[in-house]
């Protein structure tokens, strides 16, 4: 793990709030870098053929906002959430995204960018927390696919430490979820912090389960958006 992760992340950052998309990309990106848009990496592998893909960016499009939402670092692992308001073309273009980094040597060797597609303005509902409380009580009673089906939305997307790969929508997620199920055996599965803040909540747990052969212990942070009283995006970390 390098020290600078967080320096550099922040620098690349820096460099797409002030339109110099293509020198943080040649300073701060591995020569084997490979990107995916929403889980699509064509055209994307290595830095001669992603600094094309930044090329037609930056001679298209004009960032208007570029507003930082949050930002993680865990190791070589990091992300932030970001409000994007640009012209691309003709077109007037406002979105959130994830992007997710790797990072190998204090250089970014893999990125991943995922539109949220969630409802701009949900409202609040009363039914958020206990429905919360239903999720972490079918995990506790071993109901984790009954929970799956009644409380997560039709295009949830799942995070685990930043990788949404074959997690975006509910049918790809349910397999990752059924692998789970038919693999695991859980022992404990303790409840230790509980948040609730409008449409996002967030637990925390202590795991004790066996998977294949392995028993694992570990605490994990799950942290949900909620949209109709579904979650719509869940990351773990």
């Amino acid at each position: 793990m390098s020290s600078n992760n967080k320096s550099n992340l922040e620098a690349v950052i820096n460099g797409i709030q002030t339109n110099k998309i293509l020198e943080i990309f040649d300073k701060y990106y591995h020569d084997e870098i490979v990107m995916y848009e929403n889980g699509d990496s064509t055209n994307r592998i290595g830095k001669a053929a992603n600094r094309k893909a930044e090329e037609s960016f930056v001679n298209n499009a004009k960032i208007h906002e570029a507003k930082l939402l949050k930002t993680i670092i865990d190791g070589n692992n990091t992300a932030y959430e970001m409000l994007m308001d640009f012209t691309y073309g003709e077109h007037r273009i406002k979105k959130s995204q994830w992007a997710f980094q790797q990072w190998s040597n204090g250089l970014i060797i893999k990125e991943e960018f995922v539109e949220i597609k969630t409802p701009s303005t949900p409202e609040p509902s009363t039914n958020i927390k206990s429905n919360l409380e239903s999720i972490i009580k079918g995990i506790q009673d071993n109901k984790i696919l009954e929970v799956f089906d009644k409380f997560y939305h039709q295009d949830v997307i799942m995070y685990e430490k930043g990788d949404s790969i074959n997690r975006v929508g509910k049918a790809a997620n349910r397999k990752a979820e059924e692998s789970f199920v038919n693999n695991a055996t859980i022992h404990e599965a303790k409840l230790l912090n509980l948040l609730v803040d409008g449409n996002n909540t967030a637990y925390e747990m202590y795991m004790d389960f066996t998977y294949g052969e392995h028993r694992i212990k570990k605490n994990q942070w799950a942290v949900q958006q909620w949209s109709n009283d579904l979650v719509i995006k869940e990351e773990f970390y």
